[in-house]
């Protein structure tokens, strides 16, 4: 398929799978380019961009494994890893359509959180963009030349109260 026709709707499974090899291959070239090193990675986005797509890759989804989650989509625990290179995606979800996600996915890496915003986020402030949640804290990588989004994310701490927010 290759990144020319990553822009077309993934119509298989075959397609769906081939999109997963894309992101898990730029998303390491991201990160290459970005901090000069490669994170290995588990779990996996694609980014449906119209409503029957996203119910098409929900269905073929269904098939492909154990659902394990929902959060803006279906994930799955999957049957078979999916390998790409040396990563084994385990982990698959399918994102509702979202005009702020035109590109076709990313996925998290696994790596140390805090070792990384302590190594990597004061130094690519113009490609790593910090984002905090009310539970959890990530580290965007993201790069106009590529079609693909990656994270670093820390653990799940907790809802902050409001008045830990006020006060920060």
């Amino acid at each position: 398929m290759g990144s020319s026709n990553m822009g077309k709707s993934i119509q298989s499974k075959e397609q769906l799978i081939e999109a997963v090899r894309f992101v898990a291959s730029e998303t390491s070239r991201l990160a290459q380019k970005i901090v000069g090193k490669t994170f290995p990675v588990k779990s996996l986005t694609i980014f449906a961009h119209s409503q029957s797509e996203y119910e098409l890759l929900a269905q073929i989804l269904g098939g492909m494994g154990k659902p394990y989650d929902y959060n803006n989509g279906p994930r799955a625990e999957l049957h078979e890893p999916i390998k790409v290179d040396s990563n084994q995606i385990t982990h698959l979800r399918i994102r509702k359509p979202d005009p702020e996600r035109p590109q076709v996915g990313c996925n998290d890496f696994e790596t140390d959180f805090r070792v990384f915003k302590k190594e990597y986020l004061p130094k690519h402030p113009e490609n790593l963009r910090l984002i905090e949640r009310s539970g959890y804290d990530m580290i965007e990588l993201y790069d106009s030349e590529f079609n693909v989004l990656a994270y670093v994310v820390s653990k799940y701490r907790g809802i902050k109260s409001k008045s830990v927010i006020g006060n920060k």
